[in-house]
C-alpha cells in the first residue's frame, strides 16, 4: 500500500471548524482520530520551523557550499556550481576547473562540519519523522469505521486535504465532485438548508 501524501492544514482547515471536531471528549473513533492528525500537523509544522531556521542559520553564517563559475556575461546574475559535475561541464579539465572544484570541496567541508555541529541530520530526522506520523495519521482517520454522516464529512475532507494540490486545482476533478459529496453529507446530516435546483 502506497503512503497517504500528507494532508495540508490550509485545505483541512477550509473544511472544517477545527473546535467542532476532534477534541479530547471526541465521540467516535473517526472524530479521536481526527484529533490525533491535528497534534501531528502540530508536530511536523514545529519540525519544519525548526529545520528551517537552523537552514537559514547555517547559510546566514557560512552561506550555500558553491562557487563562482567565470565567464558569466556582463550585467548577469552570476552563475554558481554546487557540485563538480557542474564545473567539469563548464570548464572542463582545465587548472582553473582544479582550482574551483578543490574550492568546492573546502566549501562544502566547512557547511558539513557547521551542520554537524548545529544538529541539522537531527533536525532533519526529526522533520522525516513528524512527516511520517503525519501521513500515518491521516491515513488513520480514512481507516477507522464512520459512525455518522459528520465522520464521512470528517474523512472527506481529509481525503480532499491529502491530495487537492492548491487553491488553483479546486475546480478539477476529482477535487469538485469530492468537495460536492463533502457537501452532500451536510445536506443529509441537516447541517444545511437543501440546495436549490438551477
Amino acid at each position: 500500500m502506497s503512503t497517504m501524501p500528507l494532508p495540508s492544514r490550509r485545505a483541512l482547515s477550509a473544511l472544517l471548524a477545527r473546535s467542532a471536531h476532534g477534541g479530547p471528549d471526541a465521540a467516535t473513533p473517526v472524530e479521536r482520530a481526527l484529533g490525533r492528525l491535528h497534534a501531528a500537523l502540530d508536530a511536523h509544522e514545529a519540525a519544519l520551523v525548526a529545520l528551517d531556521h537552523l537552514e537559514e542559520a547555517l547559510v546566514a553564517a557560512h552561506g550555500h557550499p558553491q562557487v563562482p563559475l567565470p565567464g558569466t556575461a556582463r550585467g548577469a546574475a552570476p552563475v554558481h556550481a554546487s557540485d563538480t559535475a557542474t564545473i567539469d561541464r563548464r570548464l572542463g579539465p582545465t587548472p582553473e576547473g582544479r582550482s574551483l572544484k578543490a574550492e568546492l570541496r573546502r566549501r562544502q567541508e566547512i557547511y558539513r562540519q557547521a551542520a554537524a555541529e548545529a544538529g541539522l541530520a537531527t533536525a532533519q530526522a526529526c522533520e522525516a519523522a513528524a512527516a511520517r506520523e503525519l501521513a500515518g495519521a491521516g491515513a488513520a482517520v480514512l481507516a477507522v469505521p464512520a459512525c455518522a454522516v459528520a465522520d464521512l464529512r470528517v474523512k472527506l475532507a481529509v481525503l480532499i486535504a491529502a491530495g487537492e494540490p492548491g487553491p488553483a486545482d479546486t475546480g478539477a476533478f476529482p477535487w469538485w465532485c469530492l468537495r460536492v459529496l463533502r457537501a452532500d453529507t451536510v445536506l443529509l446530516a441537516n447541517d444545511a438548508p437543501p440546495r436549490r435546483s438551477p
